[in-house]
């Protein structure tokens, strides 16, 4: 029996024939169960496709002419590269009927609690602080740098201050000359470069813990660079599963031997970026579950500002 997927995404039934037929073929077996998890923000399938000779595979898919469908084929790219202590086995990638699917090696497993005194914490932070090692030099070909992602994350608080000044906290507008100077692109571009494959998108529910063992999913932002940069994707998280923004870098700073190679004024102003980004992107965006993530991801960051720069 089918469990129901999320309102916003498709059925098993909802896919083209081609497309169900097409994973048939692959798979050589045909589907006699379907469970859809919870959780995500695309519009795309994501379920756990039993099979008649007994297999079982998490397929994620999405119409090719979706304006998401480049995350996928981005995981389709880079799922070849990624060693097993990290992330899940990308077994096949199909397109067929105008779709995109993509199948994994189903992970049992669960979203880690990231608080800080849950016993996920220390497995979580281990394979984050793997990832350096696992993965440098970048394994994958044709990778962009990191600086790709970090340009779109800067200028976030002049978009703000130049067509939502209204929208500005007191906080903000006490600090926004700061905030300004401070969200520096070229900083950032010259700090992050590096040579380590980067998931650009470290948050719990991209990551799946089962019996004490963390693997890394949803790649679809990687990029290549200094491995610092996916610890400080991190500490935001840390602050919003209960962290002060000093106990998430103690953290990273015992686990993560990456994080102590980053260059403080880097730190402080990848904070201020990632903060106007999510504080611009939940301004202009559409609420919702995503609108709220951002919401609680901006005054987390700005948590995390105020402890670097002691701005009150």
């Amino acid at each position: 029996m089918a469990s129901a997927p999320p309102a916003s995404r498709p059925r098993w039934d909802d896919l083209p024939a081609a497309v169900r037929a097409a994973v048939q073929s692959r798979q050589g077996a045909a589907p006699v169960g379907i469970d859809y998890p919870s959780g995500g923000f695309t519009p795309g399938i994501a379920a756990r496709v039993d099979f008649t000779d007994g297999s079982r595979v998490f397929v994620k898919g999405i119409a090719l002419n979706d304006r998401t469908a480049r995350h996928y084929e981005a995981e389709a790219a880079v799922g070849p590269y990624l060693p097993p202590s990290v992330a899940p086995e990308l077994l096949w990638s199909i397109r067929a009927g105008g779709w995109l699917l993509n199948a994994y090696e189903d992970i049992a497993g669960t979203i880690p609690d990231l608080s800080p005194t849950s016993p996920d914490l220390t497995p979580a932070l281990s394979v984050i602080g793997l990832l350096r090692d696992e993965l440098t030099p970048c394994p994958a070909p044709g990778i962009p740098p990191v600086s790709t992602i970090l340009a779109e994350l800067t200028g976030g608080w002049a978009t703000l201050a130049d067509k939502h000044p209204e929208a500005l906290d007191p906080w903000e507008r006490r600090h926004l000359a700061a905030l300004l100077s401070s969200d520096d692109s070229d900083l950032l571009t010259q700090t992050s470069a590096g040579a380590t494959l980067l998931h650009c998108d470290l948050r719990p529910d991209n990551l799946l813990i089962g019996g004490h063992r963390v693997r890394v999913i949803d790649w679809s932002w990687a990029t290549r660079g200094a491995a610092w940069v996916d610890a400080a994707f991190l500490v935001p998280q840390l602050i919003l599963a209960g962290h002060t923004p000093e106990q998430a870098e103690d953290a990273l700073a015992a686990h993560v031997p990456a994080w102590k190679a980053a260059p403080p004024a880097a730190l402080t102003s990848f904070a201020i970026a990632v903060t106007g980004y999510w504080r611009r992107h939940h301004v202009n965006g559409p609420g919702g579950a995503l609108g709220d993530y951002r919401r609680r991801a901006a005054e987390a960051g700005q948590h995390w500002i105020t402890h670097r720069t002691g701005w009150a």
